[in-house]
């Protein structure tokens, strides 16, 4: 499996490369590489892989570590991953506020933080390491929801922060650049951490996948730190 990855990831950069020299190529180019070359951009797009990886990829495993690591089944699980979903229903609007507050590094920089303590609570949550299978619920149960919070924090504000950091005549194009970004990040993040995962069947077996997507969080922390405004225009 990580050759495979490796492999779909060497044809997509070649096939990326590809379409970059076309465009450059073009007195009116339908996508200007140009968009990249700003550091705002860069860290917006490594927020979006970030969140996708961290979040959106660790929700596709977590019903199947439920099932292996406390037996559940079905309406539990479902129930289960309430922790990690309920906040994407309930705490956007606290996100826009917090934008205006705190500006775009502080507020990117704390989800990313509550992104990554959750992944990390995860990792710990499947390592063995805990006494009980009550404090392994309870970590479960506590990284699902900062992951939850970290996400709804980030994901619905980095439509807004390209709109508002990027140029006027850049933004309909940078856009539509996040949302290849999302679905690249998805479609990776996925990717990996089935790759990393034992197969085992057991809750241990998702140690590893956990502890790619606190990398990939740990990444977002980074380009929100160093890549992003202090202030929302």
């Amino acid at each position: 499996m990580p050759a495979r990855i490796a492999a779909g990831l060497g044809l997509s950069g070649c096939l990326l490369a590809i379409f970059v020299m076309q465009q450059r190529r073009r007195p009116v180019p339908i996508f200007d590489p140009a968009v990249f070359i700003r550091p705002v951009m860069v860290g917006i797009s490594s927020l979006l892989i970030a969140v996708s990886v961290g979040y959106w990829a660790v929700l596709v495993y977590l019903p199947p570590f439920l099932s292996a690591a406390f037996g559940w089944a079905g309406p539990s699980v479902g129930f289960a991953m309430l922790f990690a979903t309920l906040p994407m229903l309930l705490l956007p609007p606290y996100g826009a506020r917090l934008a205006r507050r705190w500006g775009w590094r502080r507020l990117f920089a704390t989800a990313m933080l509550a992104l990554l303590a959750g992944d990390l609570i995860l990792v710990l949550a499947a390592s063995g390491w805990l006494p009980n299978a009550q404090v392994v619920l309870a970590a479960a149960a506590t990284g699902m929801l900062l992951t939850g919070i970290g996400a709804v924090l980030a994901h619905p504000q980095l439509s807004s922060a390209v709109v508002a950091l990027v140029p006027p005549a850049q933004a309909g194009m940078a856009s539509a650049v996040t949302v290849v970004m999302r679905q690249a990040g998805f479609a990776l993040g996925v990717a990996t951490l089935g790759a990393m995962l034992s197969g085992d069947g057991t809750a241990a077996g998702y140690a590893w996948p956990w502890l790619v997507a606190a990398f990939g969080s740990a990444g977002g922390l980074i380009a929100a730190s160093m890549l992003l405004p202090d202030h929302q225009p």
